[in-house]
């Protein structure tokens, strides 16, 4: 059994394709081919069933599937290991979306660097669903995002919760008391999804019909659009009364029915890390970080 086995096992377990697996590893279909065959006459086994229209892991794959997965993150924190020796005590790789780093996260990771200088960070960015599919692969240890992911190998830790304002350009011309959805409609409206209860709100408020003039997947696009005299759009609260102060920008009035809903952002951790002393250290300092906060 090889360790190009199993990576060629686990990618065309997850693409249920084996030319989609080829693709990912950079290589060519029969040699993904040749390798799970190869895992298979080793193992004595077949590991996939495959039908004329998709490939799907037998009873053995399955039970295989969870082994080959950890062998490979025991290999990649082996090389972790011995690429930190000598330099730091551990190192932790942490993902969040680009709005969390560049304006919630930042200063609860300055401080942590700041008090445990020996542990090592790797921050990266990406949507919630790519953080998640990197913690479950063993390529993250800590994910800090806006929608939980509901897996049994993950554990989720509510670790604040963040409110919503309707935001315009600075200059934008109030002539009412405060919004409301409808007077939205007629507005060029940028659209920013905030999870699963925004968009629920969000729905009941406008109706399942109503189509943004923009929709946007990041909050540094939607404060451009919105900076530039675009349209109007939901910031979270701290940001946009901060920027309000400085001119940048302005926040509207704003009473819908019903009334918009709390952001919460959580802390998610794999289960099977939790005995790591630098992923404990990291996840009690962002609870008293953001517990002082609020």
């Amino acid at each position: 059994m090889e360790i190009s086995q199993l990576e060629a096992f686990l990618q065309v377990a997850k693409t249920k394709s084996f030319t989609r697996a080829a693709e990912s590893l950079h290589l060519v279909q029969s040699t993904v081919t040749t390798r799970i065959q190869m895992l298979e006459k080793a193992l004595g086994k077949p590991l996939f069933r495959r039908t004329s229209r998709h490939i799907e892991l037998t009873p053995a794959g399955k039970n295989f599937l969870p082994y080959a997965q950890r062998i490979l993150e025991l290999k990649r924190e082996g090389e972790k290991a011995l690429r930190m020796e000598g330099m730091a005590e551990e190192q932790l790789f942490v993902g969040s979306p680009h709005s969390l780093w560049d304006y919630i996260l930042f200063p609860a990771v300055k401080e942590f660097r700041r008090k445990h200088p020996k542990i090592a960070l790797r921050l990266i960015t990406g949507h919630s669903d790519e953080i998640t599919e990197k913690l479950l692969d063993g390529l993250a240890d800590a994910g800090i995002l806006y929608i939980p992911p509901y897996h049994p190998g993950l554990e989720v830790i509510r670790l604040r919760e963040e409110s919503l304002c309707l935001t315009g350009p600075a200059n934008f011309p109030l002539d009412k008391e405060a919004l409301t959805p409808e007077d939205l409609r007629s507005l060029p409206f940028i659209h920013l999804g905030w999870g699963t209860e925004f968009e629920q709100w969000f729905k009941a408020a406008f109706g399942r019909h109503f189509l943004p003039l923009v929709e946007v997947d990041h909050m540094s696009l939607l404060l451009r659009w919105i900076q530039t005299g675009e349209g109007v759009g939901f910031l979270l609260k701290s940001i946009a009364e901060e920027m309000a102060a400085a001119g940048k920008l302005k926040v509207l009035p704003f009473r819908p029915v019903p009334p918009l809903p709390g952001i919460p952002v959580y802390l998610v951790l794999p289960k099977r890390k939790r005995s790591s002393g630098g992923l404990e250290t990291l996840a009690n300092h962002l609870l008293r970080f953001f517990n002082k906060a609020q």
